[in-house]
């Protein structure tokens, strides 16, 4: 019986040990996530700001994914030419996830 209990010890520190080893579902993130945003207007050039930074601007039909670090962040897309962006929204970046939206302007 003692010989039982000390193998399922075994087998449960190698099973939590593979399944820490395995970041992400086998993903490679570097600690990071992904904000995915999409320009779905048909004219508007829009500026991507996040945190009151510029990433560059999405061309109409455009996507762009940017990688982050882990928390809160406030980004807006702001209409350059033919139109306006869209309003300011936060959202919350974890680790090896993306978080998509879309701006069609107005």
């Amino acid at each position: 019986m003692k010989k039982i209990k000390l193998f399922l010890i075994a087998m449960v520190l190698i099973i939590i040990t593979i399944l820490t080893s395995i970041s992400c579902e086998g993903l490679v993130c570097d600690g990071k996530g992904t904000l995915k945003l999409t320009n779905s207007s048909h004219s508007t050039v829009q500026k991507i700001m996040i945190n009151g930074v510029s990433y560059g601007t999405l061309d109409p039909g455009d996507v762009q994914s940017i990688d982050l670090s882990p928390g809160i962040y406030v980004w807006q897309l702001v209409g350059v030419t033919g139109g306006n962006g869209c309003s300011s929204a936060a959202v919350t970046i974890t680790e090896c996830d993306t978080q998509s939206f879309q701006c069609g302007g107005k």
